[in-house]
C-alpha cells in the first residue's frame, strides 16, 4: 500500500529530498577550485542535469570546483562548477543551488594583463590561462614551480598568435594540462614530462612562424626540460 504523505510533511523536507525521489540523484564528488580553497573534497547528493546540478541550498559550492560522479557507461564525469545561482526563497523543499558546469574551467580575468597568472600559496600553485583550459590549484612539486610557469606563459603566447591551426592549440592545450598533473605529483617523472613538452613545444615552432618570434623560441628553450 502506498504510503501517504500528511499535511505539510513534504514542505519539511530538504529540496533533494522531495525531486530525488522521483528524478533520481547521484552522488557528487565535489573539489574545492580557486575561489574557495583551503575546503575538504566532499561528496554530496545532487539532481544532475545535462548542463546542470541542483543541490540543496545549504551545499558549499563555488564557481571552480570541481564536480564529479559516476557515468552509466563506465568511468566518470568531470566537470566545472562555472556559474552558481542561490535559490533561497520559497519553502524548504524548494529551495536550492543550481550549478551550470562546462567541461573545461572557468577562467577568471588576468590582473597582469599578460594573459596568465600563478599564484604560490603555500606549496599550492594556482595556474589560471586567461583563455585556456587551465584554471586549477594544485600542489606543485618542489623544484617545478618555473616550469608551470613556462607552460603558462607558453600556452597563454599560442593561444594569443594568430594563424596557428585550431587542432594545434587544442593539442597544446591538452599537452599544458598534462604537464601540470605530472607536475603536481609527489615524484614526477622527468621522462614523462619530457614528452609530454614535445607536442607542447612542436605548437611554440607553429607560433614562432606565425609572428610570435623571439618570444615563442625563448619558451621553446626554456621548455627543452
Amino acid at each position: 500500500m502506498m504510503a501517504l504523505s500528511h499535511p505539510g510533511e513534504e514542505d519539511d523536507m530538504t529540496f533533494i529530498q522531495t525531486f530525488g525521489r522521483t528524478f533520481g540523484t547521484k552522488r557528487v564528488n565535489v573539489t574545492p577550485g580557486a575561489e574557495a580553497p583551503g575546503r575538504n573534497v566532499e561528496v554530496f547528493d545532487g539532481l544532475v542535469q545535462p548542463k546542470s546540478v541542483d543541490f540543496n541550498v545549504d551545499t558549499p559550492i563555488y564557481v571552480g570546483d570541481q564536480l564529479t560522479w559516476d557515468d552509466p557507461r563506465g568511468g566518470q564525469q568531470h566537470v566545472y562548477a562555472t556559474h552558481v545561482d542561490v535559490l533561497d526563497a520559497g519553502s524548504r523543499n524548494m529551495r536550492h543551488i543550481s550549478v551550470k558546469w562546462a567541461k573545461t574551467p572557468p577562467v577568471p580575468a588576468s590582473p597582469s594583463g599578460n594573459g596568465h597568472v600563478i599564484v604560490v600559496n603555500g606549496s599550492n600553485v594556482n595556474i589560471a590561462l586567461e583563455g585556456s583550459t587551465i584554471t586549477q590549484q594544485v600542489p606543485v612539486a618542489a623544484g617545478y614551480e618555473q616550469l608551470a610557469d613556462a607552460v603558462g606563459r607558453a600556452l597563454a603566447l599560442i593561444e594569443a598568435t594568430q594563424g596557428i591551426d585550431p587542432d594545434e592549440v587544442d593539442a597544446a592545450r591538452e599537452a599544458a594540462t598534462l604537464v601540470v598533473e605530472e607536475a603536481a605529483k609527489t615524484e614526477p617523472d622527468p621522462r614523462v614530462l619530457k614528452k609530454l613538452l614535445l607536442p607542447l613545444r612542436g605548437v611554440l615552432t607553429s607560433a614562432a612562424n606565425s609572428g610570435a618570434g623571439a618570444a615563442a623560441s625563448a619558451l621553446i628553450t626554456q621548455l627543452m626540460t
